[in-house]
């Protein structure tokens, strides 16, 4: 187990959490996050790289290695888990820091997603033990 990317798959997770359990609060203080899709897109780039490292803190051989290889070599560990939960966050996140990181359109289905059970199947999925099969 590699506790670097365990530690910042935990800040990343806590930082998302954080964000989403007080959003009212985040967005009053913090006037650039009113913007919804700001909001959002820091949300999904931070849960999905918090799935991200935690992945790779179980999985020595990808940690050691280097380059953007490493997101789809982990969908393809995690589609052969026969975890369909975790399968299909997985792949959700993918998807939306995709969209996060590098799509200019106002997604309508990214801004639609419902922050609350988002922040609840993340969370019960990087607190597992090990999320690596």
């Amino acid at each position: 187990m590699n506790q670097e990317h365990l530690n910042l798959a935990e800040k990343f997770n806590s930082f998302a959490y954080d964000l989403i359990s007080n959003e009212k609060n985040v967005k009053n203080n913090v006037q650039s996050l009113n913007d919804d899709e700001l909001y959002r897109r820091i949300i999904f780039n931070k849960y999905y790289y918090a799935l991200y490292h935690k992945y790779l803190a179980y999985d020595d051989e990808l940690s050691s290695k280097s380059g953007s290889g490493k997101h789809k070599a982990i969908l393809t560990k995690i589609e052969s888990c026969q975890d369909p939960k975790l399968l299909q966050i997985y792949i959700k996140l993918l998807n939306l820091r995709i969209w996060a990181d590098y799509k200019l359109d106002n997604d309508q289905q990214a801004l639609s997603v419902n922050l609350a059970s988002l922040n609840s199947d993340v969370w019960n999925i990087i607190k597992r033990t090990n999320i690596n099969c």
